[in-house]
């Protein structure tokens, strides 16, 4: 059954001079991706059946996502020099993001190995993040944090993303955070963005508490408004208003990679805060977007266009929300 109606608010008619609809603020990379029949054993070989190389890391393809389903994003965070640098600059840009308020470092580039399994689409992941990418609350500039009307954070510099908040936050902007790292500062971050979804090593390990229920009730207590946590094909469970919102997963075929898929639900959630829609309704939206995803290898390669999504939801019998889905699209 679909959430009850709602006005549904026109991104293009919202009426806000701005020039961009979401800002974020976080982690970008490089993926390098395997797939292999089976991941191999200590001092074993195993063959790669697929070999790609695409941008990755949590807020950079979250922004991805928020282009295709027509938002006009900006992705700030650190770039290196190397080459790995610039290809993780050029995928952003190609993809219509404004990459105005990036950050260049003279260091090497953040790069990501994945091995994807074949038969489960899991994954496993390495990565290299120079010390150089922290991104510091000097190296930010106001003007270009506030030149959107959501700001979406990963929390992983957490000094920097509190500046942000707070220049948001007067901004009137709405605040939307990936939970997924805990690092040092982190508590003082999450409590104060309006919507935080996190997966569920993040819920137990800053609540103490191990049933999602219990403990998405005590998140909501110490600060955001909505809360939710992602559990992979179970779907998401959320909590706004007192109300529990249980979003059950969509199976999709082929399972090709859930390399990505958080990162896609977070960047797919700002077209129902941006719309003022309950959180059920955002929560269908983005579970239908980051599912799309997993057809396809790398984190950003399956990302859907708004159409397919619209098609998609419209296919599984979720009618009114993708007539609202429609509104305000080109």
């Amino acid at each position: 059954m679909e959430p009850q109606r709602v006005r549904v608010v026109s991104d293009v008619d919202s009426g806000d001079a701005r020039p961009f609809d979401v800002v974020g603020l976080g982690v970008n990379t490089i993926d390098v991706i395997a797939v292999v029949e089976r991941y191999p054993e200590p001092d074993t070989k195993v063959p790669m059946q697929a070999l790609e190389m695409q941008g990755g890391g949590m807020t950079a393809t979250a922004m991805v996502a928020c282009a295709r389903l027509g938002l006009r994003a900006r992705y700030v965070g650190k770039i290196g020099s190397d080459h790995w640098g610039e290809m993780a600059l050029t995928q952003i840009a190609t993809e219509g993001i404004d990459v105005g308020g990036v950050i260049r470092t003279g260091g090497p580039g953040h790069v990501s190995l994945v091995l994807v399994d074949a038969a489960t689409g899991e994954r496993r992941l390495a990565y290299r993040r120079p010390q150089d990418y922290d991104i510091q609350p000097s190296e930010l500039e106001r003007a270009v944090i506030t030149s959107g009307r959501l700001l979406h954070i990963d929390g992983v510099d957490a000094a920097a993303a509190m500046q942000a908040i707070d220049w948001a936050r007067e901004a009137g902007m709405i605040v939307t955070m990936d939970g997924e790292r805990i690092v040092p500062g982190i508590e003082d971050v999450w409590p104060r963005v309006d919507l935080l979804v996190c997966n569920p090593r993040f819920l137990a390990a800053v609540t103490g508490i191990a049933n999602h229920r219990q403990a998405l009730r005590a998140l909501a207590a110490a600060g955001p408004p909505r809360v939710a946590v992602t559990l992979a094909d179970e779907g998401v469970l959320g909590f706004s208003e007192g109300e529990f919102a249980a979003v059950p997963g969509f199976d999709v075929q082929p399972l090709v990679d859930t390399n990505g898929a958080g990162d896609v639900f977070h960047g797919a959630c700002a077209v129902g805060e941006l719309r003022g829609w309950p959180l059920e309704w955002t929560l269908t939206v983005a579970n239908a977007v980051a599912a799309m995803k997993c057809r396809a290898l790398g984190g950003r390669g399956g990302i859907p266009r708004l159409n397919d999504v619209i098609e998609f939801l419209a296919g599984r019998g979720y009618r009114e929300l993708s007539r609202a889905l429609s509104v305000g699209r080109d």
